[in-house]
């Protein structure tokens, strides 16, 4: 890419950001878009717009950059793989008597299976595998005389020259490559200025938020199961879902780490954005194409605690490191803190320290979820999804879970289903209330049950169903 190109979308965009505020300025529109005469917010939609498609033609000089440079590395990927081949070959050429000892290893063998299938016959046993044998030991020796035959035809000037040649052009490809590469980043700061100018307003509000939830529809086959569900959920608070049976909640909320994916007919359409950076359908930042998301990381990021208490079978131990151990981690000095970190986390450690050989589901349900809880923990998540994560258990244990998730919410931001309208006002800071597969209202906990401003929210708080 020429830097003039680069030089003129530069100085293009920088025109029309100073056209933009200029135009903001001139009609004070710098603190808010409240009663702007529709001539001036048509003006200012259409200074916008312009940097919007000044944008879209950034990306598209993005993208042919990206191209080059993959095309760079493979062919820098197969001269590497040409020059190890050229290596080989003049290895074989300086140590020939290797091949020829081959050749007379597998012709000795081929006339001692001839003799076995002479004796063979006249016992008139099965003679298959000693000409499948044969077979393949010829064959063997047919390729070994091609690579012979190959390597004399090589000179070893030849060899040399051409690997000198090869080394040359990854020199240059590599030269080339850091010119791309430079210039993608370059493109890359352009596209994020741009970018940043047409979502400054939201991206404050946005960036705030665990999750911002937009258009959310999901359907089960034919059936539709959450419609256009729209939501911004805080960090680090905890958010209650409640509703009647059947009415979406654990839908949503295994939709937010796509769980439900794994449902054969399970279709979603929307968007939902973490941290108000990756969209979590398309697996990618909205900020930079190239910044993905693999779909491990995000159910690493947003960790998932069931109804009923999972622990695997195995050791109080090994089910709080198996999460650390599967990403890579193997030092054991590091394992023993992270174990120790996620029980204590889970108010777990004082009661099993002395037992972590012990397995995981001889634990009390309480305790089961707990240990649950700090597995999830293991893997340093952000967010934590839990699926009524105290209806199978005693109150006694119950209130445990609660208080733990009180202290849990300094560091996480926890989002929880319950049928509990009670555990939701004890420990919640937002409520939202899911019916028939609609989000009828979202708001701070106290208020959504003192004084809620939906009719429907009003009755189902007050118990007229449910």
């Amino acid at each position: 890419m020429k830097s003039t190109t680069y030089q003129n979308f530069k100085e293009l965009l920088n025109k029309k950001i100073e056209n933009l505020n200029d135009f903001k300025v001139k009609n004070n529109l710098l603190k808010n878009k409240i009663n702007i005469e529709a001539k001036v917010l048509k003006n200012l939609e259409l200074k916008e717009l312009e940097i919007f498609n000044l944008e879209k033609k950034l990306q598209k000089n993005l993208d042919k950059i990206d191209q080059k440079i993959l095309k760079l590395k493979t062919n820098l990927l197969k001269n590497k793989e040409k020059i190890l081949d050229l290596q080989d070959l003049l290895e074989d050429k300086n140590n020939l008597s290797k091949y020829k000892k081959e050749i007379e290893k597998k012709s000795f063998e081929i006339n001692q299976i001839k003799n076995k299938i002479k004796i063979f016959k006249r016992e008139k046993k099965p003679l298959s595998a000693f000409y499948s044998l044969n077979y393949k030991n010829n064959k063997e020796i047919k390729k070994i005389k091609k690579r012979i035959k190959k390597i004399n035809k090589c000179k070893e000037n030849k060899i040399s020259i051409k690997t000198a040649k090869l080394k040359q052009k990854n020199n240059k490809i590599d030269i080339n490559l850091k010119i791309q590469e430079h210039d993608l980043n370059k493109f890359i700061g352009l596209i994020k200025k741009a970018n940043n100018v047409l979502v400054k307003k939201e991206k404050k509000i946005i960036e705030e938020m665990a999750f911002v939830v937009k258009d959310l529809n999901v359907y089960y086959g034919t059936k539709k199961a959450l419609f256009n569900v729209n939501i911004e959920i805080p960090r680090k608070k905890i958010i209650a879902i409640i509703g009647p049976s059947g009415c979406g909640k654990s839908t949503f909320l295994r939709t937010l780490n796509r769980i439900n994916d794994e449902i054969s007919n399970f279709k979603s359409e929307g968007e939902i954005l973490l941290n108000g950076e990756y969209d979590i359908f398309k697996l990618k930042s909205i900020k930079n194409n190239y910044d993905k998301l693999e779909l491990t990381e995000l159910r690493t990021r947003v960790g998932m605690i069931f109804q009923k208490p999972n622990p695997f079978p195995i050791s109080i131990y090994k089910n709080v490191s198996y999460g650390p151990k599967i990403n890579g981690i193997k030092n054991k000095s590091l394992l023993n803190q992270i174990v120790q970190d996620s029980l204590e986390k889970a108010a777990l450690w004082n009661e099993v320290k002395e037992n972590l050989k012990e397995n995981g589901t001889s634990l009390s349900g309480g305790q089961q979820q707990r240990l649950c809880i700090a597995r999830s923990i293991a893997n340093n998540p952000e967010i934590l999804l839990m699926d009524e994560p105290t209806s199978a258990l005693d109150p006694i244990a119950a209130s445990k879970i609660e208080n733990l998730l009180l202290n849990l919410k300094k560091d996480y931001t926890i989002i929880m289903v319950t049928h509990s309208m009670q555990q939701a006002i004890r420990i919640s800071d937002y409520t939202a209330f899911f019916y028939q597969g609609k989000l009828i209202e979202f708001a701070p906990t106290e208020k959504l049950f003192k004084n809620p401003i939906q009719k429907r929210t009003h009755d189902y708080v007050l118990g007229k169903f449910g």
